[in-house]
C-alpha cells in the first residue's frame, strides 16, 4: 500500500478526519475560507519546493478545492 500524500491516514484518528473536527469547532464558513487560503497557497508554491513533484501541491489544491465544492452544494 502506498503513503496517500494527500490525505494521509494520521489526519483520521478518533473517529473523524481532521477537516470534520475543524468545522466542529470552528464552523463551516471558516473551514471554507481556509479550504480557499490553503488552495490558493498551495498552487503559489506549486513546483518550488526541492525535490517534490508540482503535481503534489496542484494535487492538493485540488483537493481544497473540490471540498469547497463539496460543502458549498
Amino acid at each position: 500500500m502506498s503513503y496517500d500524500n494527500i490525505n494521509p491516514n494520521h489526519y483520521k484518528q478518533g473517529g473523524k478526519q481532521v477537516w470534520q473536527m475543524m468545522i466542529d469547532c470552528f464552523g463551516e464558513e471558516a473551514y471554507i475560507s481556509f479550504c480557499r487560503l490553503n488552495a490558493f497557497k498551495y498552487r503559489m508554491r506549486a513546483g518550488n519546493k526541492p525535490g517534490e513533484d508540482v503535481l503534489d501541491d496542484l494535487q492538493k489544491a485540488f483537493w481544497y478545492e473540490k471540498k469547497i465544492e463539496e460543502l458549498c452544494k
